[in-house]
């Protein structure tokens, strides 16, 4: 009966808006500023545009800590394939408590180039399927709703070193509904920039907006000799920070994203580049 009653809570709290999914260490630790970076696999998350930056197959895994709650499970994995003419994607993201309710979004994803005058263009989509799912009760009468759904992007080279990117999600603004509650998920607009200081330095900077809130995340990070770097960002007025170690083939990326009253979040994400 406890356990019953922690799900209504947790789905009352969540209701279905598939936000709290994990997008990779990386970005989170600049304060998930990525929009206009958006240079791996984890693109699919942010701008599907970016995937048409990656001239290999990337593949991205990450486990994450929610506020130190044991119960909580929050998982993602992503890979791009450097496809002929389009590039692919695929990826999943799942939010859980124990083994009783769970979130899942499943991406297929696709981006491409193009040159009007000598400015490249890059543009991409995903096709989401979206669920939630509360399992093992046979006491509480729900049915588990999904749904299709659309997320749209661009970026842009101004000039070798700068660059704009702008993504909409829930393009089709699906309608979830759990018990007698329903609501849809609102278009998320962003629009990003990131300027890259002498190969080695990023500055970023994205503004996120709905039909009712809006928010700056700002986020940098810094290489050292193209191995370690170090990252610092805000996320709607929260504080991110991280490291990540990469090699030719491999990569390690950690974030903590800081809460007053919740505590903090942790991160991790491990990659792999694999060559044609």
């Amino acid at each position: 009966m406890i356990k019953i009653f922690f799900i209504l809570i947790f789905i009352n709290l969540s209701f279905t808006n598939f936000i709290g999914m994990n997008n990779g260490a990386r970005s989170l630790s600049m304060g998930d500023a990525y929009v206009a970076l958006s240079d791996e696999s984890s693109a699919i998350f942010y701008n599907p545009a970016g995937l048409a930056n990656i001239s290999h197959v990337d593949f991205i895994a990450s486990r994450q800590s929610l506020y130190g709650i044991s119960e909580l499970s929050n998982d993602m994995l992503a890979i791009s394939f450097p496809t002929p003419i389009l590039r692919t994607g695929f990826a999943v993201q799942q939010i859980g408590l124990s083994n009783e309710y769970l979130e899942k979004i499943i991406y297929l994803s696709i981006a491409g180039i193009i040159r009007p005058g000598s400015i490249p263009l890059r543009f991409g989509m995903n096709i989401k399927y979206e669920s939630a799912e509360v399992k093992n009760y046979e006491a509480i009468k729900l049915n588990n709703p999904s749904n299709l759904d659309l997320d749209l992007g661009v970026l842009i080279d101004v000039t070798k070193d700068l660059f704009l990117g702008y993504s909409v999600k829930n393009v089709l603004e699906p309608e979830f509904e759990f018990i007698s509650m329903s609501d849809k998920l609102d278009k998320i607009h962003t629009m990003g920039i990131c300027y890259n200081w002498r190969k080695s330095v990023n500055f970023l900077a994205d503004y996120t907006w709905t039909d009712i809130n809006s928010h700056w995340n700002l986020g940098s990070e810094i290489w050292f000799f193209n191995i370690l770097a170090a990252r610092l960002g805000v996320y709607n007025k929260k504080l991110t920070a991280g490291f990540g170690l990469k090699t030719k083939k491999w990569s390690i990326d950690t974030a903590i994203l800081t809460h007053e009253n919740l505590g903090s979040t942790y991160r991790m994400s491990f990659g792999l580049r694999m060559s044609r």
